[in-house]
């Protein structure tokens, strides 16, 4: 058994490696994707104080439920710092948080003897480079993987440790609820692919038609989101666009417009095989050899592996999912991965404890050297939203407000109002129409492709404006 300071060691230990493996020029880079989007729309909130649905100059947004705006703006409101390394510490804090949660779980199921064996499946998930690449990012994943690795696992760490069923159902399902509330009803996909093969395996398929069991769970989600739902309907809006809306998210997905067939097949294959390793090559060990003398060790590796392997299968299968969708299911693979290291001494001769950590000395070095030297060359070359930002600061002439026509780009918002405080408000226009009645002095900002269709007295001033791949014409009302 593990002794109380090992253990506090460990979780230390943990902790602090992480830390350093996230944190160094987590703010040198700009904000990319969808991270300008997430940030605006939690500072938003603080704004308005309207914390039920994310919204940006009255527009509802509808596609994400609000949890991951809500602790992002938490995270604003603790630090008043609005900057790209508060926003992007979140995920950083989220990803070292499951793996505290796996060292708990870890502990208690493998019952280890040495610091080593505890920390097995905590560093391998620390160190899988697509878990690394979304701890860096300001995006709702690595929160989202939280979530649902805390409801997944404590099912069974409940289910099975400690006989609790009942209550392993219930909790499972209030989580699950808040992780509903992140990323809708996505959220218990990774639950259900992995809970009912193992009840099979295990001969308890009844639970799922049982009141104390899966309907507890069933009640545990529908308590939290419905809560919101009320809450939604007391303020009077509409439900049906909220549905409408996630149901459109599903069809866009599976549509795959935005990756073609072959980019699909390359990210579930080539860009896998880069994204989990060097951990990968672990799971070949089951090829000969299954956990199946100790009976936690088998429940363990069974339901990691239906968590998993099956998470993996259904988006492989599903043309418009990205690879980062099966992040959720990565603490499965984290544990797969370490399962063997607890029968393998050697590997091809080498010892398997200097091997592992080479491999976390390797991919900790090569973090650091990708962030030390490519997000100082990209905050020196690739700067397109902070360089159009004080571009736009620059031709505004001291002017504070800046009417947006059709335009909404969270970028430049975020910089403009947030970063550089530039810009004291912007005023959103629906339509161009709106957009011809704007006071004389006054700046807007429109897209090329609204602008060409648009009829604008000659003695306007245009000033063409590039924001990465997008044209803008910044105009001045004369």
């Amino acid at each position: 058994m593990l002794s109380r300071k090992k253990l506090l060691l460990g979780t230390l230990f943990l902790l602090l490696f992480g830390l350093s493996l996230y944190l160094p020029n987590l703010g040198v880079k700009e904000f990319q994707g969808e991270e300008g989007r997430r940030v605006v729309y939690a500072l938003s909130m603080l704004e308005t104080k309207n914390f039920l649905i994310p919204t940006l100059f009255g527009e509802a947004y509808f596609t994400k439920p609000p949890v991951f705006n809500w602790v992002l703006a938490g995270a604003f409101a603790i630090t008043r710092d609005y900057s790209e390394w508060t926003a992007r510490m979140v995920s950083s804090l989220s990803v070292i948080l499951t793996s505290l949660f796996l060292l708990f779980l870890w502990k208690d199921v493998v019952k280890p003897s040495s610091l080593f064996t505890l920390l097995l499946p905590s560093l391998i998930y620390l160190t899988t480079p697509e878990v690394i690449d979304k701890a860096l990012r300001a995006e709702i994943d690595a929160f989202y993987s939280l979530l649902v690795a805390l409801y997944v696992y404590l099912w069974l760490y409940l289910y099975e440790i400690k006989k609790r069923k009942s209550l392993s159902y219930l909790l499972a399902g209030i989580i699950a609820g808040f992780a509903v509330l992140t990323k809708t009803f996505h959220a218990l996909l990774f639950f259900y692919l992995a809970l009912i093969p193992y009840l099979y395996t295990e001969r308890s398929l009844r639970d799922l038609f049982k009141l104390n069991r899966h309907f507890l769970f069933l009640f545990g989600v529908c308590l939290v989101f419905c809560s919101w739902i009320f809450a939604l309907h007391l303020k009077g809006i509409d439900i049906r666009q909220i549905v409408d809306s996630w149901i459109g998210e599903y069809k866009s997905a599976a549509s795959a417009k935005e990756m073609t067939p072959s980019q699909h097949f390359t990210a579930y294959t080539l860009g896998a095989l880069f994204s989990l390793s060097p951990w990968l090559f672990f799971l070949p060990f089951y090829l000969k050899h299954l956990p199946k003398d100790n009976p936690l060790y088998y429940k363990l590796f069974k339901y990691s592996a239906f968590l998993f392997i099956l998470s993996y299968l259904f988006h492989f299968l599903f043309p418009g999912a990205r690879f980062r969708y099966i992040m959720p299911s990565l603490p499965g693979f984290a544990i797969l991965c370490a399962i063997p290291m607890l029968y393998v001494d050697k590997v091809f001769s080498f010892s398997l404890k200097k091997l592992f950590t080479a491999l976390i000395v390797l991919v900790f070095i090569g973090k650091q050297a990708y962030t030390f030297f490519y997000y100082p060359y990209h905050a020196k070359n690739l700067n397109y939203f902070r360089r159009a930002a004080l571009e736009v600061a620059e031709l505004l002439q001291g002017k504070r407000i800046l009417y947006l026509c059709k335009a909404l780009p969270h970028h430049l918002v975020y910089y403009l109002k947030y970063r550089y405080r530039a810009v004291d408000d912007f005023i959103y226009l629906r339509e161009i129409e709106d957009c011809r009645s704007i006071p004389v002095g006054a700046f807007v900002l429109i897209e090329r492709r609204d602008f060409e269709g648009m009829e604008i007295p000659r003695n306007w001033v245009t000033m063409p404006l590039k924001v990465r791949t997008k044209d803008y014409f910044l105009i001045k009302v004369q």
